[in-house]
């Protein structure tokens, strides 16, 4: 367990952050030697660092998942590691002529991340294809799986984004298989196959890899943390009255649910001016506003207070609160 652990490169934005104490996380066993006295509040989970706007200062035990890539297939479900790379995943799953989630291409993270948030894309959720999920308790030294419907998802959400249990994630169920159908109902998604007509998995995948490629950075080359905020979710009379007065702000219905609808936080951050706004370097980014980049050495606090800005001017002209899809610890 090594102290005073700089966690830059080991967070997509990379931002200067020091943890108490650090212990390295690269199977099973390694998880088992977690302090069993450890309060939840004195523990951070952390793998690959994507969906996490860190502290300078970070007081208590960072847990790190390593990347290592372990999949199985047992009882006909696909089985993976929480350290396993999410794009990898897919990668296999198309090898291996099994469908369910190519069109969550190209998403930065681990197996392991994916539940926390219900990660999603270009119509899927990962809702739609996970069977359970398997924690560890570090208090008890036992595993557990959650079904589905333990876990609670919903919109960029999962019992695992805020609770209070001493819990990991180690593994992941999923139900893909060779004759799921093709979700091509994306407007983006359709339009890019438009000349194939009859994608396979592997075709769907190379779109949407090919539309974030378009649209988003590479962390690798401007750090970043993916979409900073959800898509906000609105009651009905709200948008009609939005509407009325910014006729091209879009709306999307949300199944089952005629008294809300969601729209797009992207196009209100354009609205208001912040797609490619650059205060030193924190930043958006110019091809896409729901995207906070540091464009080198920005601070914790340098991109917190760009993001306070963004969620003013939002709600100041729309009436609406954005609220953060990235963990700010």
């Amino acid at each position: 367990m090594d102290p005073q652990h700089n966690l830059k490169k080991y967070n997509t934005l990379a931002v200067d952050s020091v943890c108490e104490r650090y212990l390295s996380i690269n199977s099973l066993s390694d998880l088992e030697t977690l302090p069993k006295n450890l309060k939840v509040s004195d523990m951070l989970v952390l793998a690959g660092g994507s969906n996490l706007l860190l502290s300078p200062q970070i007081n208590r035990l960072v847990a790190h998942i390593q990347p290592r890539n372990h999949i199985q297939i047992v009882d006909n479900l696909v089985v993976a590691w929480a350290g396993t790379s999410w794009h990898e995943l897919v990668v296999w799953a198309i090898s291996h002529k099994l469908g369910g989630i190519e069109n969550l291409a190209l998403i930065p993270g681990t197996v392991g991340a994916a539940p926390i948030q219900n990660i999603g894309a270009y119509g899927v959720e990962l809702k739609d294809v996970l069977v359970w999920v398997e924690i560890y308790n570090w208090q008890t030294g036992g595993y557990h799986r959650l079904s589905n419907e333990e876990c609670h998802f919903s919109y960029r959400h999962s019992i695992f984004r805020y609770h209070d249990q001493p819990w990991v994630i180690s593994r992941v169920g999923l139900d893909l298989r060779p004759n799921r159908p093709i979700n091509i109902s994306y407007p983006a998604l359709s339009q890019h196959l438009a000349d194939i007509s009859d994608p396979s998995y592997a075709d769907v995948a190379k779109a949407v890899t090919e539309i974030r490629q378009s649209k988003l950075p590479n962390p690798q080359q401007l750090p970043n943390a993916g979409s900073f905020f959800k898509n906000p979710i609105i009651e009905r009379d709200l948008a009609d009255k939005l509407q009325k007065k910014f006729k091209k702000m879009p709306f999307f219905p949300i199944p089952g649910k005629s008294d809300i609808l969601k729209t797009s936080a992207a196009w209100l951050l354009e609205k208001c001016h912040f797609k490619g706004k650059r205060i030193g370097d924190a930043g958006f980014y110019h091809k896409h506003a729901l995207i906070l980049v540091n464009h080198g050495q920005a601070t914790h606090d340098d991109l917190l207070a760009l993001v306070h800005s963004a969620k003013k001017a939002v709600k100041s002209r729309f009436g609406i609160t954005l609220e953060e899809e990235v963990r700010i610890v």
